[in-house]
Formats: structure tokens, sequence, C-alpha cells
């Protein structure tokens, strides 16, 4: 979502806060009892660094403003092919699907899960703020208990307890309020023994990057605490997509001499299901990309229509050499996919999920034939015209 924090001084301290530091957040070394997780090495601007410390509030206040500074330049914003949605419509995310099949990407259901992919360094982190960029309201709005298994079966939350004793004890207390149906819906769980570990796993996960997530410390007790780590864990995305985060953010500071505006990141499958409820740009398939932790977006809902122009032809590039698949969206973000290894999935397998995509999305079957045929796998033929490549894409509404 992008919010958008106009010196507000509450909003302002939460969001660079929830990089690192604030509030009660504290040192690892004055907590006693969490076990801590691994380490994890920060590097300024290397291809695998993670989040360092939370940037001055005033600093970060007058890094907001930059981003939504009003102005303008001469010119149309012209979207390119590439960033345009294919006649069938149905192919923008059969592609991101179909890729993240391809590559046996892990998704995460709810934070616990996050964590565990964190500390299995399988995702990356992104620093609240960078030399070229800036995480701009990432996160601010989600809304997850931590301390919380999510079921996507049944779409409901289950209470983490750190050991059989944690469950025991609450099962004692629900059976003498004689609150039978939460003992049964815990029992589904806690009985079965392979669940029950499973359980205690993730609590176990939670707990000890709360207690040294890099150094900090966030007590789950506490509601601004656990916001922060929330923002914090969604502050990450896969090794190849950061590359191309960087990349774009280097060119477009060089040309502007702005911070480029980083508005989301990895999602867990709990938090897109309910933005999806809200945002009609937010994914309703079974793969989400912003799941996979391969896809962010940018806000463009700022810049003028020489810096919108300007990125939206390096993305169109970054396509054409099939290394990313991209579209401008009409709220205010374009949404880049990237590719592992700059390979795009097969044809047969992107056109498996088409029909998975049009159950989800049901206004996004073909309209009419292709004019094209689909690009190939393999981008070898960058010299070949783009009409070979992608099929041509109905222009979007340009917000003025």
């Amino acid at each position: 979502m992008i919010g958008g924090y106009r010196c507000v001084p509450a909003a302002i301290a939460l969001v660079a806060a929830a990089a690192v530091t604030a509030g009660s957040c504290r040192n690892a070394g004055s907590v006693q009892a969490t076990p801590s997780a691994p380490a994890t090495t920060v590097v300024a601007e290397a291809p695998l660094a993670t989040p360092s410390a939370a940037p001055d509030p005033f600093s970060w206040a007058a890094a907001i403003a930059r981003v939504e500074e009003v102005r303008g330049s001469a010119g149309r914003i012209m979207v390119p092919e590439e960033l345009r949605h294919y006649d069938d419509r149905r192919r923008f995310l059969a592609v991101q699907m179909a890729d993240s099949r391809e590559e046996r990407y892990d998704l995460p259901h709810d934070v616990a899960d996050l964590a565990q992919m964190i500390q299995r360094g399988q995702l990356v982190g992104l620093r609240a703020l960078g030399d070229d960029h800036i995480l701009y309201d990432v996160g601010t709005d989600a809304r997850e208990d931590p301390m919380a298994h999510y079921d996507l079966d049944s779409g409901k939350d289950v209470p983490l307890f750190a050991s059989v004793e944690a469950y025991e004890e609450e099962d004692a207390r629900l059976a003498a309020a004689n609150d039978h149906a939460k003992r049964e819906a815990l029992a589904v769980y806690y009985r079965d023994p392979s669940r029950a570990e499973m359980l205690f796993a993730e609590h176990r996960a939670v707990s000890a990057l709360a207690a040294n997530f890099d150094g900090i410390v966030y007590d789950l007790t506490n509601p601004e605490d656990r916001t922060r780590f929330q923002v914090r864990l969604l502050s990450f995305l896969r090794p190849d997509a950061r590359e191309i985060v960087v990349q774009l953010a280097r060119a477009y500071n060089q040309k502007f001499g702005r911070l480029l505006p980083v508005s989301s990141l990895v999602r867990t499958e709990r938090y897109q299901r309910r933005l999806s409820r809200v945002n009609r740009n937010a994914a309703r398939v079974d793969i989400p990309p912003h799941a996979t932790g391969m896809a962010f977006d940018i806000s463009y809902k700022f810049m003028a229509a020489d810096e919108q122009n300007f990125l939206m032809e390096h993305v169109g590039r970054l396509e054409a050499e099939g290394r990313v698949e991209a579209l401008r969206e009409n709220r205010n973000a374009i949404h880049v996919y990237a590719f592992a290894g700059g390979q795009r999935p097969s044809e047969t397998l992107v056109a498996g999920f088409l029909s998975d995509v049009q159950d989800a999305h049901p206004g996004s079957a073909v309209k009419r034939a292709p004019a094209a045929k689909p690009r190939a796998r393999r981008v070898a033929a960058a010299a070949k015209p783009r009409s070979s490549g992608r099929a041509p894409r109905p222009r979007p509404r340009i917000a003025r």
C-alpha cells in the first residue's frame, strides 16, 4: 500500500524505528532467557546485505519529504509495451506462477515461516534507508500475530506455545473455563506429534529472531515492537531480486539525485490474502508473486513524467532481456518480478497456469486473439522487434 508520510512525527518514528531500533527495542545483550538466532552480516550495499541500524528520524523525515516533493517535468508519461498488460491478461500472473513452480520457491505462509526462511539464509534484507533507495511504507499495514501459526486450509490462526507443558497449561485453563470449542481446535494440532513439533519449531524460530535480530531485541508482548518486528521481516527478498532493486535504484539516483521508493518486498501468504480483500492489484492466486520473495513494487506516486519514463524504460530493457516480468499498475506502483539467472519459465508451464489465474481473477481472460507469439524462454534474440516477443498491451489510464 502506498500511504505517504508527510512528516507526521508518529508515522516517521514508527517506520524509521521498525528498521531496527526504537521504542522498547533493546540491544540483544540485555536479554537473558530467549535463545538467539544466528547473526547475519551487515554489508553496506553489497548484494547480500541485511537491514542495518535504523536511520536517524530527522534524516528519515528529510528522505520522505524528498520522495513526496511536488515536482513536474515537460512531456507526457509514456508507458512502454513491456510494462503494459498482455492481451490475455492471465499471462502476467501465469508467467510468475510458472517461474515459482519451476524454481520450487518456498512460500512463507505466516510470520514464523518467514522467520525460518530468513534464518536459513533464503532471503536477504534491504536497508530501510540506503544509498540509492528508501523503503516507503513497506509492511506498515501488516497486522499479523507473530506468535500464531496460519492454517492455509482453514484460514485460521493457531496460537504458538513454547512446549508441551505450555500447551497443557493452556488446555487446563480452557477446561476450567468450559471452553470446549477452543480446546478441541487446539487439540487438532497439539495432540498430533508431528503437527505439535512443527508449531514448537515455529515458536522457537520467532522467539530466537526477536531476541537477536542482528543484535536488536523486539519485545513481542509490546504491540509497537510487534509492528516493528513485522516491518523488519517484510524488508527481505531473494538475492536475485535484490540485485535488480539495487541496479534500478542506482540508475534512478544517478539520473535524478533521488532515492528510489520501494513500496513492497516479500509478503506472507496470510498478509497477501488480507491485502487482496482491499487492494484489487493484489494477486489472489495460489502462488502470489510477492510470497516468492522475487517480486517488489516501486512507488511512482510522486514521480514527475521524466522520472517515470526513465524508470520504465530501464525496467522495459530488463524485461526485453528476459530478466524480469513487469507491469505499471494503476495504483501508483510498478510491479517487478525477477527471474533467477535471467531465465524465464517454459511456455508449456506458463500455459498450464492460465486457467488457475482465470479462476482467481475471472476478468483476466483474453478478450481478443493475441497479435503476436509470446516470447521465447531465453531472450537471446534481443535484437528482434518487440512485436515478436510480447503481444501488444492495451494502454492503461495514466494518473495525471
